[in-house]
């Protein structure tokens, strides 16, 4: 299902961290945010999941604007992993991915075989199943974090919001889990901090700078080097992996020197595969 944003001014002081923004983010794919450190990012998500008010704006999931949801239903649909999410109570791993089902169940109601179901299948496709009944105090931040996502894959959302999903994660880690988003067929708007990561798996890229769009498109559009130059400051290359055939961005600051016996110039964009 597919999302769009229209309008969007939102922030906690009386100036918004993010103005006017318009951003559309495909059904079925990976739309990696990017942008600066205080670009908006966080709070754009925030808006889209509900855990800020917007002042201004619309965000549509299908037809229906999200802020015309019980807080139920849009729990169904928009299945959330937030920055530095704590896990609440010392459950174990298996524990804290069934309050993904709550939505669902509600609070007190008790898990069916679907829901046993789709927590299995979240535990096992994060990589989780194999320390499913340690406690959440035993596992290490990389760990929990993998337990955050499971939890909102068991929710089995139309929509999930990744704030830095990679953070904590092993360079490996890393690679996995953008691995099964990508591959989800789910819709997914996910803030990256690492340029090279979005655009290795993402299908479209939104880089904000200052509050605002300041590129949309594909990764080879938005990381071409006056967008990359004018948003991030840096010079860049988009090489196809030789291995993977995913795009790969090398990138430097803008004006360094190069090395000895380079030209200095970056090399021209490819336009490797997706998948």
């Amino acid at each position: 299902m597919r999302l769009r944003i229209r309008g969007l001014t939102a922030g906690w002081t009386r100036v918004p961290t993010v103005d006017g923004v318009d951003a559309d983010v495909p059904e079925g794919g990976l739309t990696a945010l990017v942008g600066p450190n205080g670009s908006g990012k966080s709070t754009l998500l925030k808006t889209v999941y509900r855990a800020l008010r917007p002042r201004a704006g619309r965000r549509l999931l299908g037809e229906e604007d999200l802020l015309g949801l019980d807080r139920r239903e849009a729990a169904r649909r928009v299945g959330v992993l937030g920055q530095d999410q704590g896990g609440g109570f010392d459950f174990t791993a298996e524990e804290a991915v069934a309050l993904g089902r709550v939505p669902h169940t509600g609070p007190f109601g008790g898990l069916g075989a679907a829901d046993r179901e789709a927590v299995a299948e979240a535990l096992e496709r994060t990589g989780c199943a194999a320390f499913a009944d340690r406690p959440l105090s035993r596992l290490s931040g990389g760990e929990r974090q993998r337990v955050l996502l499971a939890r909102a894959l068991a929710q089995r959302p139309r929509l999930l919001v990744l704030d830095e999903p990679t953070n904590h994660l092993d360079p490996r880690h890393q690679f996995a889990v953008l691995e099964l988003v990508a591959g989800l067929g789910t819709t997914v708007l996910a803030a990256l901090h690492t340029l090279d990561l979005a655009a290795a798996y993402a299908d479209r890229v939104v880089a904000l700078r200052a509050g605002r769009v300041a590129a949309a498109g594909t990764p080879a559009e938005v990381f071409a080097p006056e967008p990359l130059r004018a948003v991030f400051g840096l010079e860049g290359t988009l090489l196809a992996d030789p291995v993977t055939g995913r795009p790969r961005l090398l990138t430097r600051p803008a004006g360094a020197p190069a090395a000895p016996g380079g030209s200095g110039t970056p090399g021209r964009a490819a336009h490797a595969p997706r998948r």
